[in-house]
């Protein structure tokens, strides 16, 4: 017992170290979350190892490793993966974000209603079921001293010999308080700021060249109608719009036209093409087929 709290102890306390490590460097959850996530996929990687080399050798061993040390790493696995999938479709509008945010806190309230009674066993640190809950072999999964127990279908087709189904519940307690508090802050700090939250900055990096290149490629495109005269707008009002939303680096004063004039020549067509086709290919070595070693696990030939 002393060699595996150890070790789990051990592990726990590096990622604790790790993953506010990262945190720190990555200020963002879309991006905090995502260098996170490999991370702890090699955590739970190194636990399996350690438990399929180290067998239990009593069962209340067993049950602290699914209790009180798996769900604390895939708990945070779960919540970091949640965190991403959070902001992949948080909006961008304020008052919709407010929305947003308050109602995803109100389905982590609805998940641990339905899952009450188990929830309470959690929150409590109850006892009384653990070699029903915790144990990867029973006699009888369905039952506890003649009284019903509810089953968990992730135990049916989790890892096995590495999961109870229960220390995946367990883990997704753990999870969702995390990810409870870490919404509410983020809609605390929208209350606390209001709606004047100034959008990020997008600026157009290229010349001034590329610039005008860039307003004659959206005029092939298809000219913006504008909206007092219900006319295809000018050459100027394009250059204007683009000018006011992409900021580029150009005197105030200065038009369209008299930008042609001064501005020279620029490659930005080819560029684009140049670009474009880069990332096709990039696509196309994305989806091609691989080979397997088919020596050990599957996994692609170097």
């Amino acid at each position: 017992m002393e060699e595996l709290q150890f070790f789990c102890t051990d592990l726990i306390d590096q990622m604790g170290e790790e993953l506010l490590s990262l945190r720190l460097e990555y200020p963002k959850p879309a991006q905090w979350s995502q260098h996170s996530i490999p991370y702890l996929e090699k955590c739970l990687d190194r636990l399996q190892k350690f438990v399929t080399k180290h067998p239990f050798n009593k069962r209340s061993e067993e049950i602290y490793f699914f209790k009180e040390v798996k769900p604390v790493i895939m708990g945070r696995l779960i919540y970091m993966c949640e965190v991403h999938n959070k902001e992949m479709f948080r909006p961008f509008d304020c008052a919709e974000e407010k929305d947003f945010l308050a109602d995803e806190v109100d389905e982590i309230d609805l998940f641990f209603k339905q899952h009450e009674s188990l929830y309470s066993y959690y929150k409590d640190g109850l006892e009384t079921l653990d070699i029903r809950f915790f144990v990867r072999q029973v006699e009888d999964r369905f039952n506890f001293r003649d009284l019903p127990i509810e089953i968990d279908p992730v135990f049916f087709y989790g890892q096995k010999g590495f999961s109870t189904g229960f220390d995946y519940l367990f883990a997704k307690f753990r999870a969702y308080e995390l990810l409870r508090d870490h919404l509410e802050n983020e809609l605390e700090a929208l209350l606390v700021v209001g709606d004047e939250v100034p959008p990020e900055e997008i600026k157009f990096t290229g010349s001034a060249a590329d610039f005008v290149q860039f307003v004659e490629l959206l005029k092939e495109v298809g000219r913006p109608v504008n909206p007092e005269t219900n006319e295809p707008a000018t050459d100027e009002e394009i250059f204007e719009l683009m000018k006011g939303l992409l900021k580029p680096d150009l005197r105030d004063d200065v038009d369209f036209n008299t930008l042609k004039l001064t501005s020279g020549n620029s490659d930005l067509p080819e560029r684009m093409i140049e670009s474009l086709d880069k990332l096709h290919k990039q696509w196309e070595d994305e989806e091609r087929d691989i080979d397997y070693n088919n020596e050990g696990e599957d996994k692609p030939k170097e």
